[in-house]
């Protein structure tokens, strides 16, 4: 009988949980901009512009990661991110200070950002190629399963008069289980997945494609941050709905992510990753319309689940895709494309809250079917380029 928590399993698990904790972070973002705006009496797109801080701290833990896991062993950067992550939540729970919030939140960006590149790197080292896309597309389930919990216990919570901060809890508590995991386990060494051939000459010698699959990464993100952050306050101001009722429009994206990535893990076991890519993309990018031209909340609840149901699976399929075009993709690549999500998520918050400033909040959600739109172009390049390659099936390098 195979031991289903052999070593293997419970550092995959591990993977999983840190796009969890990554999510119940940065989920609930529409959902405490309006107490922190209260609390620190600032308006709402200070709040929201707040979090920049968060995601720039993911873009400094992304960029770091790059360079990290050729001197400092895996397992250290995992469990040093736990105690950094932890130690950040307490303190914006006992110091009800603005400095403080933005510093941990800074911080606590950093620490996801580096578990999260520390998973896919694990992943990349453990899974063929086949295997690599399903494993990432279960990541991006428990993203999404996060992303359901986490708005859904703070909608419950800011209800019922708790502290803002208490939206984190979900978070913090499952960071610890990803550091129980990470003290009992052996990781492997990142050393060893570096081979001594062209993956490894660096950015410049990468193919094209590479570079196009990030930025495609990039402007995905860009719109997927934006669509949670001001949904939330859209269907408060322009629909009228209640705190509880627009958490629930949220959760309702996620929702249709996990079930769309558990559909499209089955799908990438029997079908090339090009063609599905392009189809999930196009209608993730038709779905963001019906978010902007929704006129009730049912609607508006309809078009986040279908969006969720498209959107699922997509990031990490591209990702997946982008490992493909080089032969053993190494540490720093597979960061490499991380770091363009960081990118994507840092910007979000001081982008989308000028848009809102200048213009209105139904501008930052059509913002968002630009940059999907964008992301299509992108793919449809990148895939042109990688295109010999992919149907050759040799995975090495052209661009």
């Amino acid at each position: 009988m195979p031991d289903i928590f052999n070593n293997k399993n419970r550092i995959t698990f591990g993977c999983f949980l840190a796009y969890f904790v990554m999510s119940a972070f940065i989920s609930p973002l529409g959902l405490v901009s309006g107490p922190i705006a209260t609390d620190f009496q600032i308006s709402i797109t200070v709040a929201t512009a707040a979090f920049t801080y968060l995601t720039t701290g993911v873009l400094a833990g992304t960029l770091l990661a790059m360079f990290i896991f050729d001197v400092v062993r895996l397992k250290t950067v995992v469990i040093a991110g736990v105690v950094v992550i932890c130690c950040s939540v307490t303190a914006i729970y006992t110091v009800q200070h603005y400095v403080v919030l933005t510093t941990s939140l800074a911080l606590i960006g950093a620490s996801c950002g580096l578990e999260l590149s520390a998973a896919a790197v694990l992943i990349a080292k453990l899974f063929d190629e086949r295997l690599r896309a399903a494993m990432l597309l279960l990541t991006d389930s428990f993203y999404a399963a996060a992303g359901v919990l986490s708005t859904s216990i703070a909608g419950v919570m800011l209800a019922k008069q708790f502290h803002w901060s208490s939206a984190y809890l979900l978070g913090f508590i499952v960071a610890i289980g990803i550091a129980v995991i990470a003290v009992t386990a052996r990781y492997p060494s990142t050393q060893k997945i570096q081979p001594d051939n062209q993956t490894d000459r660096g950015v410049l010698g990468w193919p094209t494609s590479v570079h196009l699959v990030g930025f495609a990464l990039l402007f995905y993100l860009i719109g997927f941050v934006s669509i949670y952050s001001w949904v939330p306050n859209y269907a408060q101001i322009h629909l009228g709905l209640s705190v509880e009722a627009s958490s629930e429009i949220v959760s309702r994206l996620f929702l249709g992510m996990f079930i769309g990535q558990l559909i499209m893990f089955f799908l990438v076991l029997k079908l090339p990753l090009r063609p599905l890519i392009l189809a999930y993309a196009a209608l993730a990018t038709l779905m963001t319309v019906m978010l902007w031209t929704a006129d009730t909340g049912r609607q508006l609840q309809i078009g986040m689940l279908i969006l969720g149901l498209a959107t699922g699976g997509l990031f990490k399929t591209i990702i997946s895709y982008g490992t493909t075009l080089v032969k053993d993709p190494s540490p720093k690549m597979v960061s490499y494309l991380i770091f363009h999500t960081g990118v994507g998520t840092a910007i979000t918050p001081f982008v989308s809250a000028l848009i809102v400033e200048q213009f209105s909040i139904a501008a930052a959600l059509q913002w968002a079917t630009l940059c999907y739109l964008i992301m299509v172009a992108l793919v449809v390049v990148a895939q042109q380029l990688g295109g010999r390659r992919e149907s050759l099936g040799s995975g090495g390098m052209s661009g």
